[in-house]
């Protein structure tokens, strides 16, 4: 069997190599069945003897081959030599393939380049995204159902406000909720109770409202963030960080600059508010970004000379930068 498991849900590609791994049979025998390559140094010659080894005490055995793919997909990436032949020989040593041969990539992949549309022609195919904001409620939903918690529907609502947008997280909050639910169902007050919220999911939330041009999410947004304690000092703050952010972040990726690089040159470590950022940053381009830094240096001199109440100068400031003045 040969496996490609790939997409930018890390998370649930890393809980799906387990589940393939865990089927491989017990702990103790499953350590000597699993051969590890990670790029980038791994040669192909090696990956192919692996996967036609014999397992150990069992009918089964793994090689997982991690971040060896991106490069053969991408262009202008450099691929190791001995890998530029990886559609031919993938081809004619399929049949000969005696274990679970598993390429795991936590990018999208192109699988229409020649090497990998060979591959995927031959392998079990998984591609796990990020669920989108129409998604994230169902996929949400169904994490609830897979750790076995009875949730109604006004608190399903509310954790999809607080939960964040990081799937890791997400998944770590339902299952610290399954203990604390005990087998009843769920209320808003329970999710208020025990969930974390963060300034920096709601913000995000708040500027892809703003991006796609919704009035009426974005100041609920803002409505949320001075209901749980945020000054309007600080939304005012947080808005005009994230567009900075997002200014430079325009920049670099315009020029052919990675997201790795992006995240470097901007300090962040996480890999999902890395993809956040470049994601919102490439849907606005740095142009409309400037001229919304611009708006916002104009609301900020209204409200420090006090032509404008500060409440209402925010709102303004929101309405402002959806229509794109």
């Amino acid at each position: 069997m040969i496996r490609l498991i790939h997409g930018d849900d890390e998370f649930t590609i890393a809980n799906s190599l387990e589940t393939h791994l865990a089927a491989l049979g017990p702990p103790d025998l499953r350590a000597p069945n699993v051969t590890l390559f990670e790029a980038p140094n791994v040669k192909m010659g090696e990956v192919f003897a692996a996967a036609k080894i014999s397992p150990f005490m069992t009918d089964r055995r793994a090689v997982v081959v991690k971040g060896m793919l991106k490069p053969i997909a991408t262009r202008g990436e450099r691929v190791r030599k001995d890998w530029e032949s990886f559609g031919e020989r993938v081809a004619t040593e399929a049949n000969q393939i005696t274990n679970d041969l598993i390429f795991v990539e936590n990018v999208p992949l192109r699988l229409t380049s020649g090497p990998l549309k060979a591959l995927a022609s031959l392998a079990e195919v998984e591609e796990h995204k990020v669920p989108d904001r129409r998604q994230k409620g169902e996929w949400v939903r169904k994490r609830f159902e897979f750790h076995g918690v009875n949730i109604s529907g006004a608190a399903l609502g509310r954790f999809a406000e607080v939960g964040g947008d990081d799937v890791r997280r997400i998944d770590s909050e339902i299952q610290k909720l399954a203990i604390y639910a005990d087998g009843r169902t769920l209320q808003p007050r329970d999710i208020d109770l025990m969930v974390a919220d963060t300034s920096q999911d709601r913000i995000f939330n708040v500027m892809d409202a703003i991006i796609e041009g919704q009035t009426r999410q974005a100041l609920s947004g803002v409505q949320n963030l001075i209901a749980n304690g945020e000054s309007i000092e600080g939304i005012f703050a947080l808005l005009t960080r994230q567009v900075r952010i997002l200014i430079v972040a325009a920049h670099l990726l315009e020029n052919g600059q990675s997201q790795t690089q992006v995240g470097q040159r901007l300090r962040i470590n996480l890999e999902w508010l890395i993809r956040k950022t470049c994601t919102q940053a490439s849907r606005v381009g740095s142009l409309r970004l400037r001229v919304m830094h611009l708006h916002m240096l104009e609301v900020d001199m209204s409200i420090k000379t006090g032509r404008a109440d500060r409440r209402l100068a925010v709102e303004m400031l929101v309405s402002g930068l959806v229509s794109g003045r």
